[in-house]
Order: C-alpha cells, then sequence, then structure tokens
C-alpha cells in the first residue's frame, strides 16, 4: 500500500511538474513584451487551425499611436485601397503621431479573406504594406516551417509547374484566351490559383480552388520578348524597394521585357502575406506601378 502511495505521489509531482513547464513555456511565448517590442498590432485572432496573426514594426520609437475613424484618414487612403484592393473589407485605423504631429496612418483591411497592414504619411501617401507574423514568431526570424509564412525559407512551395494546371483552367484559356503564353503558375494557402500569362504584355489571370475564374489583370502593357531573370538579376533599385515597401516578401518570378535584346523594363511577381503581387520598374529600376493579383 505505502508502495502504491508513493508511486502515485510521484506520478502526481511529475505530472505538476510538467504543467508547470508547460505554463512557463506558453508564457514565455505569449507574453506583452513580445507584442510592444515589435510594436505589433493584432490582424487577425487565433482560431483552432491557426495562430493569432500580427503586423509588425507598426509604429517608430517614441511616437504614438491612437485608434480612429475611417473619416479621419485622408482621402487619398481610400482612393488607393479601392484602386489596388477592390472589394476590401477596412477592419482597423490608426494614426501614429510624433512630439505631437501626425506621422503617419496604418489601415488594417481584409481583403480575399486575408489580413494586408498598410502604412500611409501624413498625406495619406502610401509607404508599405506591413510584415505579418504569427503570435509564436514575432521575435527571431519570423516564421515556421509548417507556418503560415513558411514559404520566406525560400524553396518556392507554392509554385507549380504550367503543365500540371487542371484541365479546366487550361481549357479556360483555350477558350477566352487562345493566344497567351501560359509561362508560369502558383498555388495561395488557400488552394486559389495564379497563372502569368504572356499576349504582348504580361498577365495574371487567378481561379478559385474549385478553378472557377475570379479575375484577370494586366502587369505590364509593354510589347517585347519577355525574358525570365533570376532574383540576383533584378537591379539594385529594384531589390531594395523591394525589401522596404514590402518587407518578409517572398519573390516568386520576374521578367525582363526586351526590345531588340534592350531591356525595355522589369516585372516582378512577389507573395507578400500569402497575398500576390505584381510589380512594373523601368529600365533602370525604378518603381512604376503595383497591380495586386490576389
Amino acid at each position: 500500500m505505502k508502495r502504491n502511495k508513493l508511486i502515485n505521489g510521484l506520478f502526481l509531482a511529475a505530472a505538476a511538474l510538467a504543467l508547470t513547464f508547460t505554463s512557463c513555456k506558453k508564457e514565455t511565448q505569449d507574453t506583452s513584451d513580445d507584442v510592444a517590442s515589435t510594436q505589433a498590432i493584432l490582424v487577425e485572432s487565433a482560431s483552432v487551425s491557426g495562430d493569432a496573426v500580427y503586423i509588425v514594426n507598426t509604429t517608430p520609437d517614441g511616437a504614438t499611436r491612437d485608434s480612429i475613424a475611417a473619416t479621419d484618414l485622408p482621402a487619398s487612403v481610400s482612393t488607393y485601397l479601392a484602386a489596388n484592393y477592390s472589394g476590401y473589407t477596412l477592419k482597423k485605423t490608426f494614426k501614429v503621431s510624433v512630439s505631437g504631429s501626425v506621422n503617419s496612418y496604418i489601415v488594417v483591411i481584409l481583403y480575399n479573406n486575408k489580413p494586408v497592414g498598410l502604412k500611409f504619411d501624413s498625406t495619406g501617401a502610401f509607404v508599405r504594406v506591413f510584415e505579418q507574423r504569427e503570435r509564436g514568431d514575432l521575435r527571431g526570424k519570423g516564421w515556421k516551417r509548417g507556418g503560415r509564412f513558411d514559404g520566406r525559407e525560400g524553396a518556392h512551395h507554392d509554385t507549380i509547374a504550367v503543365s500540371s494546371l487542371s484541365t479546366v483552367i487550361k481549357a479556360y484559356f483555350l477558350v477566352n484566351y487562345p493566344t497567351d503564353t501560359l509561362v508560369s503558375a502558383f498555388k495561395g494557402k488557400d488552394s486559389s490559383t495564379v497563372v502569368i500569362s504572356s499576349n504582348n504584355g504580361l498577365y495574371a489571370t487567378a481561379f478559385s480552388s474549385a478553378n472557377l475564374f475570379l479575375k484577370r489583370a494586366q502587369i505590364i502593357a509593354h510589347k517585347g520578348k519577355k525574358t525570365a531573370v533570376a532574383q540576383t538579376e533584378l537591379p539594385a533599385t529594384t531589390l531594395t524597394y523591394l525589401t522596404t515597401t514590402y518587407p518578409g516578401y517572398v519573390f516568386d518570378k520576374a521578367f525582363a521585357v526586351k526590345i531588340n535584346s534592350t531591356i525595355q523594363a522589369y516585372v516582378v511577381i512577389i507573395n507578400s502575406n500569402n497575398t500576390r503581387i505584381g510589380l512594373q520598374f523601368n529600365a533602370t529600376g525604378d518603381f512604376v506601378k503595383t497591380v495586386v493579383i490576389r
């Protein structure tokens, strides 16, 4: 009997120790210090299938951040959102002040059921898209294998071969855009598909997880040969713009548009927090325009 009591006592002590360790570990990963140190803002609550998601590095040191009404935003903010994120849902709006003066605005929207956090300057001009991180990855490299942002590993998990596209998608192009040349394709976390095709210009065509047509957008209208280029072949100006404007972005594909072997422009396809974006740059690598794809 004493032996049984001793065994039961040891078991309960071990269980209590394990529970304490687990609780401490959870507390270490889930403290307000992580949120404060990264100036994080919650953009998607935790669910059964995933961790909470935050935008990070939102507020400069010494600045204050206050919630405001959408009507307090500069009109140019709404114009930008309507032009680039058609059908978006507004979720949160903030004013960032430094020494009592407006420094910038933060806007959180829902686009295609995915959160997007954007920064605008004091006049309402777009500055950048904030990097997103899951709660457990607020510090460190900002992603983990199997997580929402594991594409930052650089292994191009979302790239699919054009030859492996569904017969429904291939048939759609044959009927609606028979002169398009399919050049690349990507599969989103929501199982939607984006196909990049060439037909004088470059186009992005999005399909739902059920292979139903969603939208088609022209990324660039330039005629000329579209030659795939590596990320390292892009001008330094382009790479700096991408890193500054889309921190944490994942490089998908890039093309140089050439006429008689002379580069006319560049097109870059990126994944920014699971939102696919096409960007056009001129021959020297300066930014021209953005097309939000899916």
